[in-house]
């Protein structure tokens, strides 16, 4: 292996992993924000699970 195959590799591993960790890093991001509380009260209703459903049908 030459200098340039080692580079590759490297960039692409490194490349990899950085897309992975931005994955991970807004998956964790947006399931944030509920305070997992057991009753609105407590946040006011700003929770997801507190806030109405809608399903469409009328």
């Amino acid at each position: 292996m030459n200098p340039v195959d080692i580079a590759v590799i490297v960039i692409v591993g490194v490349a990899v992993v950085g897309i992975a960790a931005y994955l991970i890093y807004r998956k964790v991001k947006g399931k944030g924000g509920c305070c997992d509380c057991s009753s609105c009260s407590s946040c006011g209703g700003s929770c997801p699970h507190c806030k109405p459903k809608e399903d469409g049908k009328k």
